[in-house]
């Protein structure tokens, strides 16, 4: 049968709750006289308006360290998926699955999936896509990257019986295999690479040839700009925007100062919006218009590594989450219009929530618990011992480039130092942290947002990060934990797949593999002079509606 769209593919929708707290935001800013504008436009796969003028260029503002023109340069990667390497399936801007590259699939058992793709999609060189670049890509991914065993371990064969289609046999059935597809499935391109000896030293320009809208053309080092252009044969027509130029900044605040001069159109940072700190000064500013988002995803979490002693022990961990005061950090990071999740991590809103134990700021409870299973400061410094009197130092990960990570994370030291726990700040640039917390798991706990695709991969809610079969942050290998999410990845009754999300949830509430701290809308400011910007959940304002819909006011 083909797989028919019953909204239950993508874990994540409208959070009704959050409604309030966007409302809220809204009289915050009518207070101070600024007409927020909220913007969006019908389907990206749809007929789109590009308007009566085009846009010559846009100029977009992020923090990412770029090194070189290299395919697995993180942070010129992080505009691979949003601009030149599309695959088969896509999210549109509500997070529902849509035609990419493969214009329809279908699938009888959730195990073998038949991906029907386009005859008249070409790479950036002009050569035509074809079924085998797709095979080629996953072995790619096998030979070149440590994480590809999470995204593609349950492909158990590849096949091609002709250029325009592409079968992915599954070891075990996958319910929500085309959320992975949407992200992990990008194409990489074969006539390029098949005869590149060691594609991570490969810094040609050619390493960057893609399949999408836009096509890369230039890195000015030391200008630190990125320009990338329309491609005039991508198959769906050209875009609106001619040229999309990526300047990059050190930290946001000299971003969100170059966004008050006019220097940019407009901040980006992967699923994430602006500080709510730089919000009063950007207010005053009337070329500045304003999105409020539902992120459906999670500003910070506490990231706890379960395979580490002693915080493999899960009474440690649930004294540990009544150490942190949840209502202060809301008004900190959030001006108060944050929410503040249940123990069971997944946000109010996703698919099958329930509500599970309220996280509670108790000082006096957590000392109490942490006595109860030997946690004592046995030497009089203040701080605790293991019940056999081994010294604890708990350290603390962060990215150093996103400054409400280095100040919460300062914070999380106060906290739990009121506890007598010590903990450690270790501050990394990015891409240390990222292959930190990705590959390496040396860490005690880390601080870091999540994602709409993060909290919809693997079996869905928040998996990806949990499970080591998956990225697995929490470093959570169980055979209770696994159990369900096989069951949430084979299950297709929706009633039995109700109690398996109710389960996920109970089992966060219970074992505490990490603690989230806020949940919050996103805010997306723009330059007004531009009209038809759109916010897609995954891609953010760099998405296909903003390229075809954008034009002049």
């Amino acid at each position: 049968m083909k797989i028919e769209f019953t909204g239950d593919n993508n874990l994540s929708k409208p959070n009704k709750s959050l409604t309030r707290s966007a409302v809220g935001i809204v009289v915050l800013l009518i207070l101070v006289s600024l007409f927020l504008i909220v913007t969006g436009t019908k389907s990206d796969d749809g007929n789109v308006n590009t308007g009566d003028e085009t846009v010559s260029k846009l100029v977009l503002g992020n923090v990412a360290e770029v090194n070189s023109v290299n395919y697995f340069d993180r942070g010129l990667s992080s505009f691979f998926w949003l601009l030149t390497n599309y695959g088969l399936i896509r999210f549109d801007k509500d997070g529902e699955v849509v035609p990419e590259i493969a214009e329809s699939w279908e699938t009888t058992d959730f195990k073998r999936w038949v991906f029907h793709l386009r005859n008249n999609v070409t790479w950036h060189d002009g050569v035509s896509v074809t079924s085998r670049d797709f095979k080629y890509s996953v072995d790619f991914s096998k030979e070149n990257t440590d994480s590809w065993e999470s995204i593609f371990g349950n492909i158990d064969s590849i096949e091609t019986p002709d250029p325009y289609t592409v079968i992915y046999n599954l070891k075990d059935p996958d319910y929500n295999f085309l959320t992975t597809m949407a992200v992990a499935a990008k194409a990489v391109p074969e006539h390029v690479f098949e005869d590149v000896a060691d594609p991570k030293r490969y810094d040609d320009k050619k390493a960057l040839i893609g399949t999408g809208p836009y096509m890369f053309d230039n890195f000015d080092k030391n200008a630190g700009i990125i320009t990338y252009k329309a491609y005039d044969q991508y198959w769906r027509g050209k875009p609106a925007v001619d040229v999309i130029e990526i300047k990059l900044f050190k930290n946001p605040e000299t971003m969100m100062m170059a966004l008050q001069k006019g220097e940019i159109d407009a901040p980006y940072t992967y699923a994430k919006g602006v500080d709510y700190y730089h919000v009063p000064n950007l207010m005053k500013n009337d070329n500045l218009g304003y999105m409020i988002v539902d992120s459906r995803t999670l500003g910070n979490v506490l990231w706890i590594n379960t395979n580490h002693t002693p915080l493999d022990n899960k009474d440690l961990r649930q004294a540990l989450s009544y150490a942190i005061n949840y209502a202060e950090i809301l008004n900190l990071f959030t001006a108060g219009y944050g929410q503040m999740p249940d123990a069971g991590f997944v946000p109010n809103g996703t698919l099958y929530y329930v509500d599970t134990r309220k996280l509670t700021y108790d000082v006096n409870k957590s000392k109490s618990m942490l006595d109860s299973i030997g946690f004592k400061d046995i030497d009089g410094d203040g701080f605790r011992e293991t019940p056999d009197e081994k010294k604890i130092v708990l350290d603390l990960v962060m990215d150093s480039s996103k400054s409400d990570q280095v100040r919460l994370g300062e914070i999380i030291k106060k906290y739990f130092a009121s506890v007598g726990m010590n903990v450690e700040l270790r501050p990394l640039d990015s891409s240390t942290f990222w292959d930190t917390m990705d590959v390496r798991k040396t860490f005690d706990m880390g601080l870091a947002g999540t994602t709409f695709w993060g909290m919809n991969m693997g079996a869905g809610y928040g998996s990806g990060y949990v499970a080591t079969r998956y990225y697995g942050w929490s470093m959570v290998n169980d055979s209770r934990y696994d159990a369900i999410l096989d069951g949430l990845l084979q299950m297709q009754d929706r009633d039995k797949k109700k109690v398996l999300a109710a389960d996920i949830q109970e089992y966060y509430a219970e074992e505490m593999p990490q603690i989230a701290l806020y949940s919050m809308n996103l805010i997306q400011p723009y330059n007004k002079k531009y009209e038809g910007w759109t916010y897609n959940v995954y891609y953010g304002v760099i998405c296909p509606d903003t390229f075809y819909n954008l034009h002049k006011a």
